[in-house]
């Protein structure tokens, strides 16, 4: 499994996350909880810093995804900066590109600012419920990623529907 370190913090009042080395699933439940803690607090800019990044996960994107799509619904500025070649093919693949703000390089900011977030999920029924919720956001960023991931989307509704009958 590929490992990397996400960083997160407020700098001078935009909401900073920078990934060195893989973003990956392992990241995605803290990275979930960042954003909605950090976003409804009425910060309007999130700049995510890709420039130490080596590789990013569907489920990371799509999680992502869905801090950027509210954001952008509120008129905000989701900002993503750097990254190679193969990370940013990522984005373009997912078609994550309309969605971001893609720029070169970030602008400077104080990275002392910045904590780890954790790695790991809490609980085992967490984690198809991160994936679903991913990958359901990615499904609504673009429609061509139908073919992607429809039926994982498909196989995680039913297992999570089936370790949580109740409704809603």
């Amino acid at each position: 499994m590929r490992t990397g370190v996400v960083l997160a913090g407020e700098c001078q009042g935009v909401v900073v996350i920078k990934i060195v080395g893989a973003g990956s699933f392992e990241h995605s439940f803290s990275l979930r909880q960042y954003c909605d803690h950090s976003l409804p607090s009425g910060k309007e800019r999130v700049l995510v810093d890709l420039t130490e990044c080596t590789y990013l996960d569907s489920t990371f994107l799509g999680t992502l995804a869905g801090p950027a799509l509210r954001l952008k619904k509120a008129g905000g500025s989701f900002q993503v900066a750097g990254g190679s070649p193969r990370v940013l093919e990522s984005i373009r693949t997912l078609g994550l590109d309309r969605l971001f703000e893609c720029v070169e390089s970030p602008l400077p900011y104080d990275r002392a600012g910045l904590r780890p977030l954790a790695a790991g999920v809490p609980r085992r029924e967490t984690t198809g419920e991160l994936l679903l919720q991913a990958h359901q956001t990615l499904l609504a960023c673009d429609p061509r990623n139908a073919p992607k991931f429809q039926d994982l989307v498909s196989y995680l509704g039913a297992e999570v529907a089936r370790r949580d009958p109740s409704p809603g």
